[in-house]
């Protein structure tokens, strides 16, 4: 999994890549919550790189929006295909973590 950070204006997008679980979830869970942590205005999480996703990725996305929430940061996930799209969507999170919020 990776995690480069981009910078748009005062937004950052965390770009997750490849495999999301419970070896790899703490890691972007530490990246999310240093972008939102920082200067940043919003963060986004892009999840268009992503190939597998388990309950600790969907975990440390959620956690990442509690955090954004409680430090009153927009915080949106987006770009899910495929598999990882359909499982957020099954489990009921897709509508929460892809709508823009917080701030």
């Amino acid at each position: 999994m990776s995690t480069p950070h981009h910078r748009e204006t005062d937004a950052v997008t965390v770009v997750a890549r490849g495999e999301i679980d419970l070896s790899t979830a703490g890691d972007l869970q530490r990246e999310i919550e240093a972008a939102v942590a920082g200067p940043a205005s919003a963060v986004t999480v892009d999840l268009g790189e992503v190939t597998f996703l388990d309950s600790a990725g969907i975990n440390a996305l959620l956690t990442g929006r509690r955090f954004a929430d409680d430090h009153r940061k927009p915080y949106r996930v987006t770009n899910a295909q495929g598999m990882v799209r359909q499982l957020l969507r099954l489990t009921g999170v897709w509508d929460h973590l892809s709508a823009p919020a917080g701030g």
